[in-house]
């Protein structure tokens, strides 16, 4: 009797929120139709973003015209010409971008790429390339370690492009420990500082659900994110949180072994693992999303600006919505030390056992779900996930 994998993550506790919609198996009968199995607890209502998806694309348009180039990092980003202060996405679909000098200029030289329609132009006080400068030189000073106690204090930063600043979220919030940052770590324009809201909490609890289980009993489970190929040898398998399986750990269907984690990583931009599917003739992984019997994920990626609209499947919660906040947030566990940046923020909600969870959006007029991501965990209202498209480079994989 053959079984699809359905297209969710496997849970894990992070001091984040995140979680991913259980996985449920869709069996096939004798007759070869699926049946199923509804999980009566995704009862959310999918969000919309068809009415952002042209603004993304204009988005993408002027992001690719800026050309590439390499950070301190060695990474490729976009070369963000010296005028642009950043963009974002309205609730209603209208791109705005930010220009930080020579307005008129540099407006007629975007329109010239994207044209105007549906897009307003903002001031900005900050280039876009300044504030990437800057978040590179903390994230520098994180990765590096050069003062533990000052990295303890503020281990979460994101460029928020919509406020055009770069907000850092410190534990001690005073007078005193501000002077000490701008003093040990940085006095850079373009940073404000807020209350942090609490410790990252990765959602990997234990509890039940569609499972995809780390143990024969099914105690220890979680959701699987989406279905993955590996470019070596084309082994087919499955994405979920790092923090959710080890390499090497064992993944369960019930007391039968389907599959054992074969890579792992918690760096850098990502916390990924893949399990390879043991026998893929007999558990299938499928890309249709659990607790429905058609709504298919997209194969294509996609990496949605801010302010648009994204859904999350998540094994406790479901589904549930909210919009991008950053595209290039940082976040440092306390306890591994494990810093990831370039991650994404969001306001969705979820609770523990959706790590892992797939985080996509919906664009109703094509009828299309591009994967954009994986939850990783929340602090406070603030979820964080990682970008697919870089999950999928880093580990070696393609989605299909």
């Amino acid at each position: 009797m053959k079984k699809l994998l359905s297209v969710f993550a496997i849970i894990a506790v992070f001091t984040f929120s995140g979680c991913s919609d259980s996985t449920s198996l869709e069996r096939l009968d004798d007759t070869g139709k699926v049946e199923a199995k509804i999980d009566s607890r995704s009862n959310g209502v999918e969000a919309d973003a068809a009415h952002q998806w042209e603004a993304n694309v204009k988005l993408s348009k002027l992001l690719e015209s800026f050309g590439k180039t390499t950070n301190r990092f060695k990474e490729e980003i976009p070369n963000y010409p010296a005028y642009y202060g950043g963009s974002y996405i309205t609730e209603n679909g209208t791109l705005v971008v930010y220009i930080s000098s020579d307005f008129e200029k540099s407006k007629q030289t975007i329109a010239s790429i994207i044209g105007e329609g549906n897009v307003d132009f903002k001031q900005a006080k900050y280039s876009y390339r300044d504030l990437s400068e800057v978040m590179d030189q903390l994230n520098e000073f994180v990765l590096n370690k050069k003062d533990a106690a000052a990295v303890r204090n503020f281990n979460t930063f994101a460029l928020m492009d919509r406020e055009n600043k770069i907000i850092v979220d410190l534990h001690e919030y005073s007078d005193a420990s501000i002077e000490n940052f701008k003093r040990y770590v940085s006095a850079a324009e373009g940073i404000s500082f807020r209350k942090s809201e609490g410790e990252m909490v990765l959602e990997a609890n234990l509890n039940p659900g569609c499972k995809a289980a780390l143990n024969t009993s099914g105690s220890s489970y979680g959701s699987y994110g989406f279905a993955a190929k590996r470019n070596s040898d084309g082994k087919v398998g499955m994405v979920t949180a790092g923090h959710v399986i080890n390499a090497g750990q064992t993944l369960y269907n019930g007391s039968t072994a389907i599959g054992v984690c074969s890579v792992r990583q918690i760096s850098g931009s990502i916390d990924a693992s893949f399990i390879p599917i043991t026998n893929p003739s007999t558990y299938i992984p499928s890309n249709t999303l659990c607790g429905t019997a058609s709504d298919l994920l997209s194969t294509s990626t996609s990496l949605p600006g801010v302010g648009t609209v994204v859904n999350k499947r998540g094994a406790t919660t479901g589904y549930t919505s909210g919009t991008i906040l950053s595209t290039n947030a940082t976040w440092t566990s306390p306890t591994s030390g494990n810093t990831l940046t370039n991650i994404t923020t969001a306001n969705y909600t979820s609770d523990g056992g959706d790590s892992g969870g797939i985080v996509y959006t919906y664009i109703s007029s094509s009828g299309t779900r591009p994967t954009v991501g994986t939850h990783i965990g929340a602090i406070g209202s603030t979820r964080y996930y990682t970008k697919a498209s870089l999950i999928l480079s880093a580990l070696g994989l393609s989605r299909y």
